[in-house]
């Protein structure tokens, strides 16, 4: 015959082993589970991260991939290293890949720097446009682009350098701001 006192620490046993397992049963469910949204407001790092932008009816406009994606929550703002960026405008594609980039609490300014190579290929005709330059402003919504550094555009054999450049990926035009060369190929 077993004693009461024993039978109640057997008891007892089997209801802290009963929850002990209920517990760590919820906990490793909870760890499974995907993250659906990020808390903002702690700072965070983003590994592999790759983010689009979506337009009205829901296509692709922007695309950023990047190793790690830093963000600081009291600032609002991130900090890429090695970022790049796929921007479709209409029939063409903008690829830009950087050192590094600054992206502000709004969204709406990266500072691209170090290194900076834009790159322009028309979808249909494969015509290739490249340009590049130095510590670049991106203005993400009217889709500019500005720097104050040597720029070298290339495109088929035909070249220009200049110091500065204002690009506009919408009308697909730039303006050279200083010591302007250029060197035309004739067919």
């Amino acid at each position: 015959m077993i004693r009461r006192r024993t039978r109640r620490g057997i008891i007892f046993l089997a209801i802290l082993a009963a929850v002990s397992w209920n517990l760590s049963r919820d906990q490793a469910e909870i760890q499974d589970r995907p993250v659906s949204k990020l808390d903002t407001r702690l700072n965070y790092a983003l590994h592999d991260f790759d983010g689009r932008l979506l337009n009205d009816s829901g296509a692709i406009n922007l695309e950023v991939y990047a190793p790690i994606l830093r963000s600081n929550a009291a600032s609002g703002i991130g900090t890429v290293e090695s970022p790049e960026i796929h921007i479709q405008q209409e029939d063409e594609r903008w690829y830009i890949t950087a050192e590094s980039a600054i992206i502000t609490a709004d969204r709406e300014h990266v500072s691209l720097m170090g290194d900076v190579y834009l790159s322009r290929k028309n979808e249909i005709t494969g015509q290739l446009l490249e340009i590049s330059t130095k510590d670049v402003m991106l203005n993400v919504t009217p889709r500019t682009a500005s720097s104050e550094s040597v720029v070298r555009i290339e495109q088929d054999n035909d070249w220009l350098n200049a110091t500065g450049i204002k690009l506009d990926m919408v009308s697909n035009s730039f303006e050279l701001l200083n010591d302007v060369r250029a060197y035309y190929e004739t067919p």
